[in-house]
This record gives structure tokens, sequence and C-alpha cells, in this order.
């Protein structure tokens, strides 16, 4: 069984939760943890002093997404439960009282690539990995709060491509297109760590930011992608329950 994510002190004010070594795909068990990393980092007094949180996996991925061989197995209790807590995850991270950096060491597909775009910015390496929406060619239909968390963290120039057409972004593609802020030449992971350690501290600028504040306003800010994936029933689509079915 795996123990990802995990959460570490680096420094004494950047949380680093480390996704895996594999997929790292998404099941209620290993959103729960990440869950935890989280509220670990605002309720431990080791993490008092943090000001960023950096995500990262090692190996070829980032995360690639949702489990969806686990997810075909639960009932539809299970199914719903699993949506939930995937909605839960992404509002959590996108109102994070605290500056978030995702260090993209690899592919971020679908449900990893928006866990990346919840964050408040996103460094990619540049010698492996594709940043990409694929929905389009496994029939798959984004539900309400999940497309409007994709329109409100995208530019609107590629939401053609990335959105609809799945069209697949490199690192350096993806720093033109402005989904994430820097495109890093590097293979080592703590060095990937150090660049996004870097961009968190680029958005602080010096300051002291209030976790109450930051939070507050990141609330207001992406209250509309925020309340539909909040308020979602997250009874399970028919046309992902069919497409479920053929896997």
């Amino acid at each position: 069984m795996s123990s990802y994510p995990q959460l570490e002190l680096q420094e004494s004010n950047v949380a680093v939760i480390c996704l895996g070594d594999s997929e790292n795909r998404f099941n209620t068990e290993y959103l729960t943890r990440f869950l935890g990393c989280l509220d670990k980092i605002l309720n431990d007094e080791k993490f008092s002093d943090c000001s960023i949180v950096v995500t990262s996996g090692k190996g070829r991925f980032y995360s690639n997404g949702i489990d969806l061989e686990w997810l075909v197995q639960q009932d539809r209790a299970g199914q719903t439960g699993f949506v939930k807590c995937l909605h839960t995850v992404l509002a959590r991270v996108m109102t994070f009282p605290l500056v978030t950096v995702a260090a993209q060491n690899g592919h971020a597909f679908a449900g990893g690539a928006m866990l990346a775009l919840a964050h408040d910015s996103r460094v990619m390496e540049t010698k492996r990995g594709w940043m990409c929406m694929p929905e389009v060619h496994l029939a798959l239909p984004f539900r309400p709060g999940m497309q409007e968390l994709l329109k409100c963290k995208t530019p609107s120039s590629i939401h053609r491509d990335f959105i609809l057409l799945g069209h697949r972004f490199t690192a350096d593609q993806a720093k033109q297109a402005g989904l994430v802020d820097a495109a890093v030449l590097t293979s080592n992971w703590q060095e990937l760590i150090e660049q996004g350690v870097e961009q968190g501290n680029a958005l602080l600028a010096g300051r002291d930011l209030a976790r109450d504040s930051l939070g507050m306003l990141k609330a207001d800010l992406y209250a509309s992608p925020v309340k539909l994936l909040l308020a979602d029933p997250c009874v399970p689509d028919p046309r992902i329950t069919k497409l479920l079915a053929r896997l």
C-alpha cells in the first residue's frame, strides 16, 4: 500500500508535499491523505512559520489523475464519495491560505493537471512530461465546478486547444501559453523543488502575508468555481457511468 502523499518541512517556511513515485493516481484514500497534509500544515506547530507549499511527484508523473480502474470497482456511494473528496481537494488548494506552487516533475494529465492549476503558481520540468486535459479522447464530460476551475485558471486564448481538443503541452509550450510560470531545465528533484520555492518567494516578494487575509481573498477571487465544486451533489454522471462500464 502506498504511503503517499508525504509531507515534509524544508527550511523553516516551506512545506513540501510529495505526491508519489509512480503515476500518483487519485482514489479516496489517496486524496484523504492529501487533505491530511494540508490540515497538518495549518494545525501543527512545526509548520507554523510556513508561508509556501510546494507539491511535486518523483519520477515520470506529477499526477496522471483519477484511478479509473479503481473507480470502476466502486459502488454508486463510493463513486459519489470520491468525487466529493476530489472536489474538496481542488477547493482547498484554490483557497489555501499560503502561497502554493506545483512543481511539475513530469506528466500532469486530467485531474492531475487540474490539481496543478488549483495552485497559485506552476513550474514545469522541461526534460519530460506534458500537461494535458485528455477528456475529449475519453468522451468524458467535465463537472460544472471543474469546468469553471479550468476557465478561471487558464487564459481564454488556449481554452479551445487545452480544454476542448486535448492538446499536450510541453513545458516550453505551457510557459508560452500561460499554463505555467516557469519552464525549468533540470532532472534533479531537489533542484525542481528549489525552483518551486524560488517561484513562491517571488510571489511573496519579501512580504509576510497573513494567512487569514490571503485565504479570505482567495475564497473571494475563486468564489465561482469553489461554490460549484462544493455545492455539486456529485451524483455519478450517466455518461461517465457508461464509460466506466466499458473499462
